[in-house]
């Protein structure tokens, strides 16, 4: 840990956002897409006369610039109004299987309602290909989520948080093809402009884990739910147990848009091969469609019913009509395992979506909760089916406990 300060730009235990970078990078990434994609939108009109539908494609690019320059002006407009932003560290660096903490100092005006989201991600940055195709996929492998202590001072308000960190967790690296980061966000709903805020921050192995001397509580106890959204999960008692039910428009945005962006793909696949003559292109442009378009119905058309009993539980998977059902006495059971099922990537920030299997003796693993979005919502579900089935933990303690991967 002797070179921790080496690894990124972090001095002192301070560290700044990423949020002036943004501003150049956006209205750069937002002005090249637009240009370049000009002429072709212009042709577009005499092309479509001429019976060439693959120039539509062309479209794509400049609706990525203007999504750009509008981010690059929103980021400006954040910049002038909450100006630099610097996380102070405590311990420092931040310490795996110890503490990570640490406060900030924001120009707002303090008053009783105001909540801060703070988030800390350790993700995996994986780069593949070179040139024209390098792309990079990042994926989240630890998350917390909690809510900062906000504290009035002078020049506005302070928030501190302090997490604690597993000791199985890699550390931050050196920035490669295949390397980790520790990702901190803070997020706070204000009038105009929200705050949102994006640190890249050192956390590191050490001899002996520290801890933080922020008088603060975890984040993962911070702010515990109280009630799940309707509109993901509804839970209720019932004679025959606790039921929690997922309906189908629980993520109707995401399934819509994914529908949508795969049928066009398959659309404009098949008019390319039509007009070429070639059946590689669109076999492999408007397979990739395909795919999209069948997650996206996916996502529409199947619901989840879960229902939690002291003797065990049972589960009603219901795609368009069509019922799956899977069942498991609590004798069964050996533990709770919580997963990532899937991430999504918007801006700087990761979505996280998890899922809670119940694994067996014979090896069979059955999810009983999916598409939890966050850790403070699959924290809530988990001790709603930890408590249905083991209802007698508080008692002994003797539960299986939950795994997180």
């Amino acid at each position: 840990m002797n070179n921790w300060q080496d690894i990124g730009d972090w001095k002192d235990g301070r560290v700044r956002s990423g949020a002036k970078a943004l501003i150049w990078v956006s209205l750069l990434f937002g002005v090249a897409f637009t240009g370049i994609s000009l002429p072709g939108v212009l042709a577009v009109p005499d092309e479509i006369a001429n019976g060439n539908f693959a120039i539509l494609l062309v479209l794509l690019f400049p609706l990525v610039g203007l999504g750009a320059l509008a981010l690059s002006v929103r980021s400006i407009i954040a910049w002038r109004k909450f100006g630099r932003t610097e996380v102070v560290l405590d311990p420092v660096p931040g310490s795996i299987g110890g503490d990570f903490g640490g406060y900030l100092d924001i120009g707002i005006r303090w008053n009783r309602d105001l909540k801060m989201d703070v988030t800390l991600d350790c993700q995996n940055l994986r780069t593949t290909g070179s040139g024209k195709n390098r792309s990079t996929k990042t994926s989240v492998i630890w998350q917390r989520q909690g809510i900062a202590t906000i504290t009035p001072i002078p020049s506005g308000i302070r928030c501190e948080f302090r997490f604690d960190i597993p000791d199985d967790l890699p550390q931050s690296e050196a920035t490669s093809r295949d390397y980790h980061r520790w990702l901190l966000q803070l997020e706070c709903d204000l009038p105009g402009i929200d705050f949102t805020r994006s640190f890249v921050v050192p956390v590191f192995h050490s001899p002996i884990p520290q801890r933080s001397s922020l008088k603060v509580g975890y984040a993962k106890d911070s702010a515990p739910m109280q009630q799940a959204p309707d509109n993901v999960v509804r839970i209720n008692e019932s004679s025959q147990g606790l039921v929690f039910y997922y309906p189908w428009y629980r993520h109707l945005w995401m399934g819509i848009m994914t529908t949508v962006v795969g049928t066009i793909f398959v659309i404009v696949g098949y008019f390319v091969g039509k007009q070429s003559g070639d059946i590689l292109f669109p076999i492999a442009f408007g397979g990739i469609g395909g795919v999209c378009a069948m997650i996206g119905l996916y996502v529409l058309g199947n619901t989840l019913t879960t229902t939690v009993t002291s003797q065990g539980i049972r589960i009603v998977r219901n795609i368009f009509g069509i019922r799956f059902q899977r069942k498991a006495a609590r004798g069964e059971i050996v533990r709770l395992d919580r997963r990532i099922g899937s991430q999504m990537q918007t801006g700087s920030s990761m979505r996280v979506y998890y899922a809670i299997d119940a694994l067996t003796r014979n090896g069979r693993r059955i999810t009983v909760a999916d598409t939890l979005e966050g850790s403070r919502l699959a924290d809530f579900v988990e001790a709603k089916v930890r408590g249905a089935l083991w209802p007698e933990h508080d008692k002994t303690g003797d539960a299986p406990e939950l795994v997180m991967d």
